[in-house]
């Protein structure tokens, strides 16, 4: 077997997170939704089952990454701040310790080339994101809501209820005003309806575009 064959197997079955979890004692932590958690450059943080949102330590209107259950968050930069936007449960390793106990079990080269590969994906995201226009953009963000929570018009037609125009804006890299226009437009469309709270899915097949 290949080290590149190794490194799918390994990735797959997700065995580097679970190894982790096996091989260190680590407190779990609970971030209700809203809260802010600081992270800085030596802390790894393994998360659980949750939603994140890196923002700009500048500024909260601008939102980088989003990050989503059994994620390993690894920082390279200096202080990163995460958003909760659904209830995320997540444990935090040494930086140092959990690279060195990697090395010492062969696992580094795989958990590096995880983090790369993630870190890659997460940037062709982007680039979808950013060369679509603002209406596609904005559809793209709901389309990937109904499929994390498997939304459909009979059945569970709930959006979460983070879901506002302005965290949409934030998601898409929109204003505010052009987030309202497009999701007024849907509505009329009858595909959501926004006047309940939260939202509801009225149509499933009018959302196409991602």
């Amino acid at each position: 077997m290949t080290f590149l064959e190794l490194h799918q197997f390994i990735k797959q079955d997700l065995l580097i997170y679970s190894w982790i979890l096996n091989n260190f004692c680590l407190t779990q932590h609970k971030l209700e939704v809203g809260t802010e958690l600081v992270m800085n450059n030596e802390q790894v943080i393994i998360m659980e089952k949750g939603l994140l949102a890196q923002e700009s330590i500048e500024s909260k209107t601008i939102i980088h990454r989003i990050f989503e259950d059994q994620r390993i968050i690894f920082n390279t930069e200096g202080n990163l701040s995460l958003t909760a936007l659904e209830v995320t449960t997540y444990r935090i390793v040494d930086k140092k310790d959990l690279l060195d106990e990697l090395d010492s079990q062969k696992l580094l080269p795989h958990f590096l080339l995880q983090i790369a590969e993630d870190f890659e994906q997460d940037l062709e995201q982007e680039r979808k994101l950013m060369s679509a226009n603002s209406e596609e953009r904005i559809e793209l963000i709901l389309t990937k809501i109904i499929d994390r929570h498997q939304l459909d018009s009979v059945t569970n037609p709930t959006f979460p209820k983070w879901l506002k125009i302005y965290v949409l804006a934030r998601l898409a890299k929109c204003s505010v005003s052009t987030t309202s226009i497009v999701v007024n437009e849907l509505a009329q469309k009858g595909v959501i309806n926004v006047k309940t709270t939260p939202w509801q899915l009225v149509e499933n097949s009018q959302i196409s575009c991602a």
